[in-house]
Order: structure tokens, then C-alpha cells, then sequence
């Protein structure tokens, strides 16, 4: 799985692309070249990196299994990044069905 780098990449992102929100999850996608997801969890919300990266490591878990054979399977490439929302510690079991929920989501919305 590819990571989303570079500033130019996700400004255009931002600015070009398209939304899908399941809560706690916001997911902004565009067509591209190659496939590459990004993740990120507000500093607002978690002060702790310790916090934030553990968070994220469970999100890039739950992207891997469930996102990544959407997007091998697609016709077309696509950059994405998800976003987590949430306000509280989320639990794994929890998180893995609402990355599953916006991946479904965003499977009917572009195939």
C-alpha cells in the first residue's frame, strides 16, 4: 500500500476531492495515476502523538484490509485519505466496521 505524501498532492486533494463521511470517518478521494491512501487524526482532539499514532496505525490496518482490495480491483487509480473525526479513543472492533461501512461506501459510489 502506497502512503500519500507530499504537500502539493493532498492540497489538491483537498481542494479537488470528492467527500464520503461515515462517523467517525471522513474519506476525500480523487482519481489518479496510482492508488495511495493517506491517514490523519486531528491534534485538536488527542493531544498525545502517543494517542494520535496508535490511532492511526489502527486506522492504516483497517484501510489495508478493507480499502486496498477495493482500489486493486478498480478500473481506476485513486488517492485518498481517511480522516478520523471521532472525539473518544475508538475501539478496534468499532473502527474496523466503519472503515469497512465508508470502504462499501465509497466501492458503490465509484464502480
Amino acid at each position: 500500500m502506497k502512503s500519500l505524501k507530499g504537500k502539493k498532492h493532498i492540497e489538491i486533494l483537498f481542494e479537488e476531492g470528492i467527500s464520503i463521511n461515515v462517523f467517525p470517518f471522513r474519506v476525500i478521494f480523487i482519481e489518479s495515476k496510482e492508488n495511495a491512501v493517506g491517514v490523519s487524526v486531528g491534534k485538536r482532539n488527542f493531544k498525545l502523538a502517543v494517542e494520535r499514532n496508535k490511532i492511526k496505525r489502527q486506522i492504516r490496518e483497517g484501510a489495508r484490509t478493507h480499502f486496498w482490495p477495493v482500489l486493486k480491483n478498480s478500473s481506476k487509480a485513486y488517492k485518498l485519505m481517511l480522516i478520523y473525526t471521532g472525539k473518544e479513543k475508538p475501539e478496534w472492533k468499532q473502527m474496523d466496521e466503519k472503515i469497512k461501512e465508508a470502504a462499501e461506501k465509497f466501492k458503490q459510489k465509484n464502480l
